[in-house]
C-alpha cells in the first residue's frame, strides 16, 4: 500500500477507535489490513464523516459537499457501503410520506464482521483472527461501558435452564410478527473456509433475525 492509502486506513482506525467499542491499534498493524479487506480508500474517506450515532443524509452531506460530490452521489455511495456490510443504515417516513435516511459507522463486532456473511474470504478470516487475538478481544471485554453487559435491576430473578421444544419455537415464530430472517451462522461459515468445520452439526442456517 502507498503511504497515502495507509494514512487513510490509519485515520479510519483512529476514528473507529473513538466508538464505545473501539478499534485499538495492534503492534503488528494488522488492524489496517482488516480495514483494507473491507473498505476501498474512497469508502474509508466517507466513513470518516460518519458517527457511531446515526446522522441524517443531509447532515452528512454538509460535511463532504466541499469535495464537489452531489447529495445524490453521496446517497448512492453510502447505500452501496451498507449493502457491502460496512456501515449501519435506517430510514424514517414522516407524516407527509417523505423518506429520510440515516447512516452510522458499525463496530467491528457485533457489526462489520457479521455483515460479511457470504462475502468471507480465507485471507480476511485469518487477518481478523490475528487482530482479534492481538488487540480487539481485550477492547471488547474491557471494563467501562462494554457492548454486552449485565444491568442490575435490584430484583431477584428465578432462573431455570431448559431447552426449548419444537412447539415452543413454533409458537414464538408465529407470534413474533414479520419480517423474520433465517441465515447461515457466520462462525460456522468461517470455520468451513478454514477447513475446520463445526463438529456439533452439519446444519448452517441456524441464525434468526427479527
Amino acid at each position: 500500500m502507498s503511504e497515502d492509502i495507509i494514512d487513510v486506513y490509519r485515520e479510519l482506525a483512529n476514528h473507529l477507535d473513538k466508538m464505545p467499542v473501539g478499534y485499538p491499534p495492534a503492534e503488528s498493524g494488522i488492524e489496517l489490513k482488516v480495514l483494507k479487506h473491507l473498505f476501498t480508500p474512497e469508502e474509508a474517506k466517507f466513513a470518516l464523516n460518519l458517527n457511531y450515532m446515526p446522522d441524517r443524509l443531509k447532515k452528512i452531506y454538509r460535511r463532504v459537499k466541499k469535495s464537489g460530490i452531489t447529495i445524490e452521489e453521496l446517497e448512492k455511495k453510502l447505500d452501496n457501503m451498507y449493502q457491502k456490510g460496512l456501515i449501519n443504515y435506517g430510514k424514517r417516513v414522516s407524516e407527509t410520506n417523505d423518506e429520510e435516511k440515516f447512516y452510522a459507522n458499525a463496530p467491528l463486532v457485533i457489526g462489520m464482521f457479521e455483515y460479511q456473511l457470504n462475502r468471507l474470504t480465507k485471507e480476511f478470516i485469518l487477518d481478523f483472527k490475528q487482530y482479534l487475538k492481538e488487540a480487539f478481544i481485550d477492547e471488547f471485554n474491557k471494563p467501562g461501558v462494554p457492548q454486552l453487559r449485565t444491568i442490575p435491576i435490584e430484583q431477584s430473578i428465578d432462573y431455570e435452564q431448559n431447552i426449548a421444544t419444537y412447539d415452543d419455537l413454533k409458537n414464538l415464530i408465529e407470534k413474533i410478527g414479520e419480517p423474520i430472517g433465517v441465515h447461515e451462522c457466520i462462525c460456522r461459515q468461517a470455520k468451513d473456509l478454514l477447513g475446520e468445520p463445526c463438529k456439533k452439526t452439519d446444519m448452517r442456517e441456524l441464525c434468526f433475525s427479527f
